[in-house]
């Protein structure tokens, strides 16, 4: 009797609950965009070089790279409180040449080029660094933080 009486009350209750609609990691993107560049005494930068971030907020990061040599973006330590969704490459009118899906950790962008990540914090963290791995780019200043609240 007690088992009918539970399965009728969850019955009742399950219309009211509240629940999701849609892919959430595709709603409301937010764009974060970054340059990467050398300033004119040689100092090598991310601009800018800090993202506050919210967890559950879908972003792309759109990465240009303004310089005569590639560039990458290292996620770090960040890696593991990010969903990746995935990495685009498209021309500059728009058209879309590569779509890379999967767990990226890294991503070189070439000389005058943009590359865009789509990603979902998950996990909150203070100030994770985000890198250019590139041989002498992180001693040269290419280096920041995301901040996931």
């Amino acid at each position: 009797m007690k088992l009918k009486t539970l399965i009728a009350a969850t019955a009742a209750l399950l219309p009211t609950l509240g629940f999701a609609e849609g892919d959430l990691s595709r709603a409301n993107v937010i764009d974060l965009p970054m340059e990467m560049g050398t300033d004119d005494n040689g100092n090598m930068y991310f601009k800018p070089n800090h993202f506050d971030l919210v967890t559950g907020q879908a972003y792309v990061l759109v990465m240009t790279n303004i310089d005569e040599y590639k560039h990458e973006l290292s996620l770090n330590e960040a890696l593991e409180k990010l969903f990746i969704r995935k990495v685009e490459i498209s021309t500059p009118d728009g058209e879309l040449v590569a779509e890379i899906k999967g767990n990226i950790r890294e991503v070189e962008v070439g000389p005058h080029q943009t590359v865009e990540w789509f990603f979902v914090p998950v996990q909150t963290g203070e100030d994770l660094e985000i890198s250019c791995e590139i041989e002498g780019h992180h001693e040269a200043g290419m280096f920041g933080t995301f901040t996931i609240r």
